[in-house]
C-alpha cells in the first residue's frame, strides 16, 4: 500500500470531472424505491459523528464496528454542517448528508477497515427494467486535525436483494453496478450519474469500496500522512428509464419538459447502450456508442477494477466485446470513459458509465 501510495500520480486522482450524459430527451418520475434519498429525515439530529441509526431506510450493513456519519446544518457539536471533525462541507441540497471512511489504513500487515451504507427500498426493482441511478459525492475542505486525505479507486455501489451483512470491519463481496476506476478526490460536490438494467429483483443498494485489499489504490491527496479515504453523499435518485433504443416508451410514464439545448451543447451530445451480446448471432454483437458533432479525444473501456479493456476509435467507437489479445471477454459489467476536447464545457470534459457485456 505504501508503495502505491508513492507511485500513484496525485494529480491523476483530482483532474478528472464525472458527468454522464443524460441518454434521453424526457424525463420520467422519480422511482419510488428509495427511501430518504437525500438524508433529509431522521429521528433526532445529530450531536456526534457516527450517528447513521438515525436516519430511517439506511443501516450500516449491520456491522458491529462500522459507524457512518450523519451530518446536519442543524445539528450540534460533532454532528452540524459545516464543520464537521473530517472536513468543511455544506449539502449538496437540503440540510443534511451522510459520510463514511470507505477505507482506513490500519497498521503494517494489518487488513483495511472499512465503513458501507446500505439503503433498502421501498419496493424490489422490476428484472428487464432499465433505470438512471445518480447520487452526489465530495471529500470537502479538509480540515488540519483530520485524518482524512486519501482518494481511493473503487468507490462505488452495489445491489443486492438480500441486505449486505458486514463482519466487523470487513470487506463485503458484492459486484458492484458502478465503481470509480481511478482514486478521485473532489473538494467540491460532483454528481455521478449512471444506467443499468436490473437482472435481479434487487432489494438493497450498498455504498463503499468492494475491491480486496490487494486491489486497492489510494493516493494521498490532501494533508501529511493521512489514514482515512472519506467520503460524503448526498441527494441519491434512482428513475426508471425507457430501453435504449426505444422509440416508443411507455405511455403510462409521466414525461417531463424537454430539455432545450443550444447548438454547441447539442454538438457534445452521445448515446450509449448500456448493453450488448457479441455472441455472433448478428444481432446486438457490438457496442457501438454514437457521438455528436464534435468528437472525443478518446473512448476506453475499463474492467470493473479499473483494468484498461479497450482504447476505441473515438470518432467511430465500436467493440466486440474482446481484449487486447483477441479472447472474448467473460459477461458482466465494464465500465466505459470518454473525454471531450478542451473546447467543451468543462462539467462535460469527462463522462463515465457502465454497458453489460451479455451471453
Amino acid at each position: 500500500m505504501d508503495q502505491e501510495l508513492r507511485g500513484l500520480n496525485r494529480q491523476r486522482a483530482a483532474g478528472y470531472g464525472l458527468l454522464v450524459m443524460l441518454l434521453f430527451s424526457q424525463g420520467y418520475t422519480a422511482c419510488a424505491q428509495l427511501i430518504n434519498p437525500g438524508f433529509e429525515s431522521s429521528t433526532a439530529l445529530p450531536s456526534a459523528p457516527g450517528m447513521w441509526h438515525l436516519l430511517p431506510g439506511w443501516n450500516n450493513a449491520l456491522s458491529g464496528l462500522s459507524s457512518p456519519d450523519f451530518f446536519h446544518v442543524d445539528g450540534t457539536l460533532g454532528g452540524d454542517l459545516p464543520e464537521t471533525p473530517i472536513a468543511l462541507v455544506n449539502p449538496y441540497e437540503g440540510r443534511g448528508i451522510a459520510g463514511l471512511a470507505v477505507i482506513k489504513r490500519n497498521g503494517a500487515g494489518q487488513p483495511l477497515s472499512r465503513e458501507y451504507l446500505v439503503q433498502s427500498f421501498a419496493q424490489p426493482l422490476t428484472v428487464g427494467q432499465h433505470y438512471r441511478l445518480s447520487f452526489a459525492f465530495t471529500n470537502g475542505e479538509r480540515i488540519e486535525t483530520s485524518w482524512s486525505g486519501l482518494s481511493v479507486k473503487g468507490v462505488g455501489v452495489a445491489l443486492s436483494t438480500d441486505q449486505p451483512s458486514q463482519f466487523g470491519d470487513g470487506i463485503l463481496d458484492l459486484p458492484p453496478v458502478f465503481a470509480f476506476s481511478y482514486a478521485r478526490y473532489e473538494e467540491d460536490w460532483n454528481e455521478v450519474s449512471v444506467t443499468f438494467q436490473a437482472d435481479a429483483p434487487h432489494r438493497f443498494l450498498t455504498v463503499g469500496v468492494f475491491l480486496p485489499d490487494d486491489d486497492v489504490e489510494a493516493v494521498i491527496s490532501a494533508g501529511d500522512n493521512p489514514s482515512l479515504a472519506y467520503y460524503f453523499f448526498d441527494a441519491f435518485s434512482l428513475e426508471p428509464i425507457p430501453a435504449p433504443g426505444d422509440p416508443n416508451p411507455a405511455q403510462d410514464q409521466v414525461k417531463g419538459p424537454e430539455p432545450s439545448l443550444d447548438f454547441e451543447e447539442a454538438g457534445f451530445g452521445t448515446f450509449v447502450p448500456n448493453a450488448f451480446s457479441p455472441n455472433g448471432d448478428g444481432l446486438n454483437d457490438f457496442f457501438e456508442p454514437q457521438v455528436g458533432s464534435i468528437l472525443p479525444v478518446s473512448f476506453k473501456v475499463y474492467s470493473r477494477w479499473g483494468g484498461l479493456i479497450a482504447e476505441l476509435d473515438p470518432g467511430q467507437p465500436v467493440w466486440d466485446g474482446k481484449d487486447g489479445n483477441g479472447k472474448l471477454l467473460e459477461p458482466g459489467m465494464y465500465i466505459w470513459m470518454l473525454e471531450w476536447p478542451r473546447s467543451a464545457p468543462s462539467e462535460l470534459r469527462n463522462q463515465q458509465g457502465a454497458v453489460l457485456l451479455l451471453d
